[in-house]
Order: structure tokens, then C-alpha cells, then sequence
């Protein structure tokens, strides 16, 4: 009788244990995703600032603005949908690199508990 009660101890002290640190680990992934959108929104906004300089450059060139050079290479025109697919694999560079760095934690944690 006292094996079985200390078995049922052990197991919900195991379960709960469990519960909490998924629990945690989901909060961390969750924070995580959370900062990467809020880079990721920083960058857009950054980006559409620049675009909105290089438009009021063009349009109404000022005498100081005539002698800053511009900021994209003038030799290249990029098109929209140039832009698009570059921004598109960008993105895609960065959820690689965001999985890559994922797998290098969980290697680390492994290699911690094993000490």
C-alpha cells in the first residue's frame, strides 16, 4: 500500500513537473515569436521610410537634397515585384536561420543535462 501511494506521489510530481516546464517553454517560444514580429515590423517601417525619402527626393528636390547622393545604386532599377520576391526570401532566410538557431539551443540544453 505505502509503494503504491509513493508510486502515485512520484508520478504526479513527474506529471506536473512536466506540465510546467511545457508550459514555460511555450511562453519562451511564444516571446520569441512575439520579438520577431515586432523586428520584423521595425524593419517594414524602417523600409517604408526610406521608400517615402527616395519618392519626396524625386518629386521635389531640393537645393541641399541635390547634393546628397541617393540611396539605392542608380545603375539598377528595382521593380516591385523584384523587391517582393527579395523581400520574400529574405523572410525565408530568416525563419531558416530563426529554425537553425532553435536546433543549436536544443543541442546546448541536451549537452547541459548530459553534464
Amino acid at each position: 500500500m505505502f509503494n503504491r501511494l509513493l508510486f502515485a506521489a512520484v508520478l504526479v510530481i513527474v506529471v506536473w513537473l512536466g506540465l510546467l516546464s511545457n508550459s514555460a517553454s511555450s511562453q519562451q517560444v511564444e516571446s520569441r515569436i512575439n520579438n520577431l514580429e515586432a523586428d520584423f515590423n521595425r524593419f517594414e517601417s524602417r523600409l517604408n521610410r526610406l521608400e517615402a525619402q527616395i519618392n519626396q527626393t524625386r518629386q521635389s528636390p531640393s537645393p541641399g537634397v541635390a547634393n546628397i547622393p541617393p540611396l539605392s545604386n542608380p545603375r539598377r532599377n528595382v521593380s516591385q515585384s523584384e523587391r517582393d520576391r527579395m523581400f520574400d526570401r529574405l523572410a525565408t532566410l530568416v525563419v531558416e536561420l530563426k529554425q537553425q538557431v532553435n536546433k543549436l539551443e536544443t543541442r546546448i540544453l541536451q549537452l547541459e543535462s548530459t553534464r
